[in-house]
């Protein structure tokens, strides 16, 4: 049940999940907050007033990055098989960089991520990176290789995107910006 909230000057929107989880967390992935929360914990008021401040600004920065969005454009050159054979090749030279192997590759259409990593090396890819810039590919790719070196979005994850990708939040903030765009242009329910 989607539920509502004033914080400050905006309207929140908010799911509540309960799952067998040990701690409460939040997450914001485009615009609706979702309070996942251990079974039989109903706080999520209690919640929100906490963390206040962190999701007005996570919200509010969505918010610019819409009409940053509206002056991107998407790429539509590249054809599958020229999309499949960048990313086979980034994959072969970033996973030699960082001396990582990977089990198996597959192509797909998420609609909440650009790639994940399993703990069997396996990597996806989300096909609509195919309208990214190359360079943004490219980062993707890197970002999912350094799970292999370490699975957690930690600081020694952060220092490894950092050695190669000193501008990572930017880059990170671009994904973001095409992400709503591609919500947009597909009309992807989140």
């Amino acid at each position: 049940m989607i539920k509502k909230v004033k914080i400050q000057d905006m309207e929140v929107e908010y799911e509540v999940f309960h799952r067998k989880v040990k701690y409460t967390r939040l997450e914001i992935k485009t615009d609706k907050l979702r309070i996942i929360m251990p079974l039989n914990y109903n706080k999520d008021e209690e919640i929100i007033k906490k963390h206040e401040k962190w999701i007005y600004k996570k919200l509010n920065n969505i918010k610019r990055s819409e009409k940053e969005a509206d002056n991107k454009e998407l790429n539509y050159l590249l054809t599958e098989t020229e999309f499949r054979d960048i990313v086979l090749l980034y994959i072969e030279n970033l996973s030699n960089n960082l001396d990582v192997k990977v089990n198996k590759i597959y192509f797909k259409w998420m609609k909440t991520r650009w790639g994940s990593c399993s703990s069997k090396k396996n990597i996806n890819i989300n096909n609509y990176l195919i309208y990214l810039p190359t360079y943004l590919i490219e980062y993707v790719i890197f970002h999912e290789l350094t799970h292999l070196v370490e699975m957690k979005h930690n600081n020694k994850f952060w220092s490894i995107i950092a050695g190669k990708y000193p501008n990572y939040k930017k880059m990170e903030h671009e994904l973001l910006i095409y992400w709503l765009l591609i919500r947009k242009n597909f009309a992807l329910e989140q």
